[in-house]
C-alpha cells in the first residue's frame, strides 16, 4: 500500500497478518529464548540450593512457564525466595521489554535479522532514553498483574482482559511513533530531514 491510496480493511488486515508472520516469527523466538534464559538462571540463584527434588521440578515447570505462571500456586515453604525471585525477574523481565522495545518494528520497517535487530533496536532506545523508559514503565504498570486484578475484582474477569487488550494495542501503536520519532531524531543527527518521502520508503520497502 502506497502513502494516501486506500485499501479495504480487511485486505489491510491480510497484509498485516501476512507481513508480521514473516518478519516476526524469528524475532519472537529469539525473544523468547532470552526471557527463558534470564528465567532459568535467576531460578538457579534463588531456588539453587533446594534439596527437595520434588519441590525443585515443581519449581522449574513453574519457571518453564513464566510469565504465565505468575499468579500461579507457588510450592510451599519458599514464600520468602518466591518474593525475592519474583521481584528480581519483574525488574529483570522490564530491562530486557525496554531492550526489546521497538525490535519488534525495526523487524517489521528493516531488512536486518538476528541480533541486528537487537542492536539496532536497542540504539533507538539510547537516542531517547528517557523518553523509552516512561514509556515502558506505564506499559508495565497497565498491562501488568496487578491492574488487572484491581479491574478483574470490580468490573469483572472480561472488562479486565478487554481492558489490558486495549492497552496492548494501544502501546503497539505508542512504540511505532517512538519508532518513527528515533529515526527522525537520527536521521536530523546527520543532517538531512525526515518526512514524507522517508515513510514512502519505509512503505515501499514492504511491499
Amino acid at each position: 500500500m502506497r502513502l494516501g491510496k486506500e485499501q479495504s480493511l480487511v485486505r489491510t488486515v491480510w497484509a498485516g497478518s501476512r507481513l508480521g508472520f514473516r518478519r516476526l516469527s524469528g524475532f519472537i523466538l529469539m525473544r523468547w529464548a532470552v526471557r527463558d534464559a534470564m528465567t532459568q538462571l535467576l531460578g538457579l540463584c534463588f531456588f539453587g540450593d533446594i534439596e527437595d527434588q520434588h519441590s525443585f521440578f515443581k519449581l522449574f515447570v513453574v519457571l518453564k512457564l513464566m510469565p504465565f505462571s505468575v499468579n500461579a500456586p507457588w510450592v510451599r515453604g519458599y514464600e520468602s525466595q518466591v518474593s525475592r525471585f519474583l521481584f528480581a525477574w519483574f525488574v529483570s523481565d522490564t530491562v530486557v521489554a525496554l531492550v526489546y522495545a521497538v525490535d519488534a518494528w525495526v523487524a517489521i520497517m528493516d531488512t536486518r535479522s538476528g541480533w541486528e535487530i537487537v542492536k539496532e533496536g536497542f540504539y533507538l532506545v539510547t537516542t531517547m532514553l528517557n523518553q523509552a523508559i516512561q514509556l515502558k514503565c506505564f506499559e508495565a504498570i497497565l498491562s501488568g498483574s496487578f491492574v488487572r486484578w484491581v479491574l478483574a475484582m470490580i468490573f469483572g474477569n472480561v472488562f479486565a482482559a478487554i481492558f489490558q487488550s486495549v492497552v496492548e494495542v494501544y502501546f503497539m501503536v505508542v512504540w511505532l511513533t517512538y519508532y518513527f520519532a528515533a529515526r527522525s531524531k537520527d536521521v536530523d543527527s546527520e543532517g538531512r530531514g525526515f518526512g514524507v518521502r522517508d515513510l514512502q520508503d519505509f512503505v515501499d520497502g514492504l511491499r
